[in-house]
């Protein structure tokens, strides 16, 4: 069969348009240590097994339902669902306490892997801390801030208590109108925060 160039072309435009239309279904993306960056599903939550967990090896379907598996140690970022990932090495205390620690030091050598979501960047970026409880199927969760040039990340919540008000003012103190505002308690969550130096403090 013979074919003109108005209908080759036709062929390779349709063909593209289902390839992007299967990575646009498909939602997500896996960059990889090395730089690649892949387009497809990803899924990094088992929630078929008894408990729901974290898979031990990130899993990725292309767009013509191709799956591989990736070793997290290879991953540098993903996007799950719709949501953004981050992989961060973070240093744990020394008491081992690690989901109630206030700071977390970002160490490349030494630190244990964490894929952080990521609710916001900028000058000061928003991040969650996700974890299952031993047994449990409860995705946990806490929030973390990170400044843009900081070596680490603070946890900016303390449950359903609110914002960790005095390591805030601590960490906050190069913008004293923030300080001001989180001391009476006119700023009542991470987002407002947020908003609220990356508008008026981190300029």
């Amino acid at each position: 069969m013979k074919y003109t160039l108005s209908s080759l072309i036709a062929l390779f435009l349709s063909a593209q348009m289902s390839l992007l239309a299967q990575q646009s279904e498909a939602g997500g993306y896996l960059v990889l240590t090395n730089g690649d960056t892949l387009y497809g599903a990803v899924e990094y939550i088992d929630e078929n097994s008894v408990h729901r967990d974290f898979y031990k090896k990130i899993r990725f379907t292309d767009g013509s339902g191709k799956q591989k598996k990736y070793k997290r140690k290879d991953v540098a970022a993903f996007r799950s669902g719709n949501a953004d990932y981050q992989s961060f090495r973070l240093s744990e205390s020394s008491d081992g306490a690690f989901s109630f620690n206030t700071r977390y030091d970002i160490d490349p050598r030494k630190g244990d892997q964490y894929f952080l979501k990521v609710v916001y960047r900028g000058a000061l970026s928003h991040y969650e801390l996700e974890w299952f409880e031993q047994g449990e199927s409860l995705l946990m969760s806490m929030d973390l801030f990170k400044k843009e040039n900081d070596r680490y990340l603070v946890r900016a919540t303390q449950g359903v208590l609110g914002l960790k008000r005095k390591a805030l003012r601590n960490y906050f103190s190069d913008c004293p109108e923030l300080t001001g505002q989180i001391d009476r308690k006119l700023l009542k969550s991470p987002d407002e925060v947020v908003i609220f130096y990356n508008t008026k403090c981190g300029r």
